[in-house]
């Protein structure tokens, strides 16, 4: 799905609607360029009776000068391909 903001607040609120939903990954594009992502992030063990139980549901920022520019490259061309 895609959103857009001319304000500041419309991208925390497409933003923070977005993570309440769940969407796996959130990209915030200005000019055609990703200036950064979230990317859903679940941790979690299967427990004796064989449920899952989960950990941690939340986010990881992720920027194009981060720790992984290729794997940012790559994501930002699937969600391009798939817009």
């Amino acid at each position: 799905m895609s959103y857009q903001a001319a304000r500041f607040s419309e991208l925390l609120s497409h933003c923070r609607l977005a993570m309440e939903e769940g969407d796996d990954t959130i990209a915030v594009f200005h000019e055609d360029r990703c200036v950064g992502m979230w990317d859903r992030e679940l941790e979690g063990h299967v427990d004796s009776a064989g449920t899952t139980i989960i950990d941690h549901d939340g986010y990881e920022l992720k920027r194009p000068g981060g720790r992984s520019p290729q794997i940012f490259a790559m994501t930002v061309a699937k969600l391009q391909r798939a817009a």
